[in-house]
C-alpha cells in the first residue's frame, strides 16, 4: 500500500515536469503536451511502484531472516 501511494506520488509530480518540460522547453501544442504529461506520469508511475514494492520486500525479507536468526540461536525461544 505504501508503495503504491508513494509510485502515484512520483507519477503524479514528474507528470507535470514532463507537462512543463514538453510545453516550455519544446514548444508542444495543448495536445501534446497533455500527452506527453500523462504518458510521463503513467510510466514513470508503475516504474517507481515497482521499484518501491521491490525496496520493501527486500526489507521485509532482510527483517524476516534476522529474526529467524535470532529465535534460532536464543535457547529460551518457544517453538
Amino acid at each position: 500500500m505504501e508503495a503504491r501511494r508513494d509510485g502515484i506520488f512520483a507519477g503524479l509530480t514528474s507528470g507535470l515536469a514532463g507537462a512543463l518540460v514538453g510545453s516550455k522547453f519544446m514548444g508542444f501544442g495543448r495536445n501534446k503536451t497533455i500527452m506527453s504529461g500523462a504518458l510521463t506520469g503513467l510510466l514513470s508511475g508503475y516504474f517507481f511502484t515497482q521499484a518501491f514494492l521491490s525496496s520493501n520486500m527486500a526489507q521485509l525479507r532482510s527483517k524476516s531472516k534476522s529474526v529467524s536468526s535470532e529465535t534460532e540461536t536464543d535457547p529460551w525461544a518457544h517453538k
